[in-house]
């Protein structure tokens, strides 16, 4: 929805009035919240002051001989005096709580109410009157005819006082070398009073509203009619009218501003070709990368197989990358899976490892991992451009015979942690990369790895050890060995996370140049 100039005029002028009433609003309330909380401080000590000793008085009077009646009614006159004080307690210095207005109603308690907090109870062990602010801070009044009030901690030494509008729970008033007693404080009255503050203030606000509406509609009077001009001149553009011009003769930025739009009007058409050709370029690589996610299986959601843990994940460097790998459950119980790297990276490497996960799907049924590696290679080659090539490592996992056997067609060496000692290996290196030779039957050759319980297997491309730093210095394969030998992993989804951590310490931040895999498995 367009917002007129006369519109964004109002709204800026009554923004400010009202940024500055609110502003002006906070400074008085709150200077008035501390004024009312100082005159509730000191009224309440003074009647704390001097009706403490009437308290004991009537305990002795009427509670002690069971005459609760006449207590409580003595009690209820002396709240009825302050309104400020909600609730009295009568304490003795053991601790014991002998009477509460909120509590004894009706009768007298009989037996003992230890108070158990220990804050009340160090109030208590003082002979200054005390008071407690709500964030649990205590200071005792050392009250003199000559020198006023002065503040004391609990073993008499000066202290600065509560600052100004400082709130407190209430007052404990030593009475008598038996009783204190609790005046407690209600702060209703002040929040009442300020709301009341705030709502005459909200009706000036509301004034002050009025009054720059009236006046930011007299401004823009001046202003919008050049801007109606640059309004149909926009309009006939948005038509397709790269011809519009607007002229406009204000003498200040707003005939700049009719110039600015001339000069676009004149580059706009070219900009437009330049823009529908970049917004067809983006499209297809989001289609393109979609596609790519839909092949890709997700890494939350691996299968399940029965022998080994497996974790796996890919981190693009473009939206589009040349790393693949897949989990292929087949009929008969087992498990093939694959890592593969399409040299270089972007749309080109997207397209021949979405063929290669397409044939690997398609030949995944064969038992001979040999013979899958052999037609893959044999259609891409034909397929695929001359300088296209894939490494791939192909395994397979046979749950009945406790069995991991791979096939790499020039791929990185899988990194080997054996849980007996601790020791990291790399698998022997062998075969040449898909899409390079017609013919590879004497190039590649099953090998079984010897995969003891605990043992991880770490299956990776070349993102990895070829992660920069800088300019100058590289991951490599030295310290990603010893990041598995040190990860102390107790899951492959652990191992997993664990190197991908250390290889983003590593690089800090600087660009990744080339798509990172990742397949981990451990032997259960």
């Amino acid at each position: 929805m367009r917002i007129s100039i006369r519109k964004k005029l109002v709204l800026a002028i009554s923004s400010l009035v009202v940024v500055l009433f609110s502003l002006v609003a906070f400074l008085f309330i709150n200077e008035k919240r501390v004024e009312l909380a100082d005159d509730i401080y000191l009224n309440t000590l003074a009647f704390s002051r001097l009706t403490a000793h009437q308290v004991v008085e009537g305990y002795d009077l009427y509670l002690s001989e069971n005459s609760f009646v006449y207590f409580n009614r003595e009690i209820r006159r002396l709240l009825n005096q302050n309104e400020d004080v909600s609730k009295i307690q009568l304490v003795s210095y053991a601790g014991n709580l002998v009477y509460d207005s909120d509590l004894d109603l009706d009768k007298k308690y009989e037996g003992e109410r230890l108070i158990e907090d220990a804050l009340f109870i160090n109030q208590l062990r003082s002979e200054y009157i005390s008071a407690r602010d709500f964030n649990d801070d205590i200071f005792f009044l050392k009250i003199s005819e000559e020198e006023g009030i002065d503040y004391v901690d609990e073993n008499e030494k000066l202290i600065n006082g509560p600052q100004s509008g400082t709130l407190v729970d209430g007052f404990l008033i030593p009475a008598d070398e038996r009783f204190s007693v609790y005046f407690k404080i209600d702060y209703s009255n002040l929040n009442k009073r300020v709301e009341q503050m705030v709502m005459r203030i909200i009706y000036l606000a509301l004034l002050g509203i009025l009054i720059g509406f009236l006046l930011s509609l007299s401004m823009s009077k001046r202003i919008t009619r050049p801007v109606k001009k640059l309004v149909a001149g926009a309009r006939g553009i948005s038509e397709g009218d790269f011809t519009t011009r607007v002229e406009i003769k204000t003498g200040d930025e707003l005939e700049y501003l009719g110039g600015a739009f001339n000069e676009m009007a004149k580059d706009l058409e070219a900009s437009v070709e330049a823009k529908i050709y970049k917004e067809r370029v983006t499209l297809e690589l989001k289609l393109a990368t979609d596609i790519q996610n839909q092949i890709i299986p997700d890494s939350n959601n691996l299968p399940k197989i029965s022998g080994i843990d497996i974790a796996a994940g890919i981190i693009p460097a473009e939206e589009i990358g040349g790393d693949m790998y897949d989990f292929l459950p087949t009929k008969d119980g087992r498990l093939m899976f694959y890592l593969g790297d399409v040299t270089g990276h972007g749309v080109p490497a997207g397209i021949v490892s979405s063929i290669a996960s397409a044939l690997f799907y398609g030949y995944s049924a064969d038992t001979d991992l040999k013979n899958i590696i052999i037609n893959v290679n044999r259609v891409l080659k034909a397929k695929t451009m001359s300088n296209m090539f894939m490494t791939l490592c192909l395994m397979e996992w046979v749950p009945n015979l406790n069995r991991l056997r791979y096939v790499s067609a020039g791929h990185e060496q899988i990194i080997h942690y054996h849980a007996a000692d601790g020791s990291v290996t790399l698998t022997p290196a062998g075969g040449v990369a898909l899409g390079m030779l017609p013919e590879i039957s004497n190039h590649v050759n099953p090998v079984d790895v010897d995969l003891q319980s605990g043992d991880f297997l770490v299956v990776y491309s070349d993102g990895i050890p070829e992660a920069w730093k800088n300019e100058k210095e590289k991951y490599g394969m030295e310290r990603f060995m010893e990041s598995v030998k040190n990860a102390n992993a107790k899951t492959a989804a652990d191992m997993k996370a664990k190197i991908l951590q250390d290889v983003q310490s590593f690089t800090a931040g600087y660009k990744q140049m080339d798509d990172i895999t990742l397949i981990v498995i451990k032997k259960d």
